[in-house]
């Protein structure tokens, strides 16, 4: 990148009052490309010196805010909805039948054969692996996959349990 470049990539991160401190100085010293001596030609510049850069401010800030705007979002809600709508064009309606229920046996990772301490102890390490707490601070996403996870983990728990306190 050129010297220029980076200048410029500078200027762009000065904060709003610099560039009003700025061009309030620009307007105000004599020495100006064309001088004030000229009388209106020399107001002029000042004039146009001062449109462009509220132009340009305007710019980067608008860039500002909507960069802002896309980090405090976690993005995922656009995600999301874009996927739903690819979805239901391919389902070819909005609704789509509920999901059947997977083996509980499966989420969590154990054979039918093994007993309940074994589906327990497995249960409390795939908890310990999928539990929000612990991706709080990788964002919004995961922390909502992880939700949906766990609650998929303690469903099927509970209906191993009914199944193993209602056979013989």
């Amino acid at each position: 990148m050129n010297k220029w470049g980076i200048f410029v990539r500078l200027l762009a991160q000065l904060p709003l009052w610099v560039w009003s401190l700025l061009i309030i100085l620009y307007i105000v010293a004599p020495i100006d490309l064309i001088p004030d001596l000229f009388g209106l030609p020399g107001r002029l510049d000042d004039l146009l010196i001062a449109l462009g850069a509220a132009y340009y401010l305007r710019t980067i800030s608008k860039k500002r805010l909507r960069e802002k705007g896309s980090a405090r979002s976690d993005g995922g809600d656009r995600r999301r909805a874009e996927e739903q709508k690819d979805q239901a064009s391919e389902n070819g309606s909005s609704k789509k039948p509920p999901p059947e229920p997977e083996d509980p046996y499966k989420i969590i990772g154990v054979n039918r054969s093994q007993s309940l301490a074994e589906i327990q102890r497995r249960y409390k390490e795939k908890l310990l692996q999928y539990h929000p707490d612990r991706v709080e601070h990788l964002g919004g996403d995961l922390k909502e996959l992880a939700e949906k996870k766990t609650k998929e983990l303690n469903q099927a728990f509970q209906r191993i349990l009914r199944e193993k306190q209602h056979k013989p």
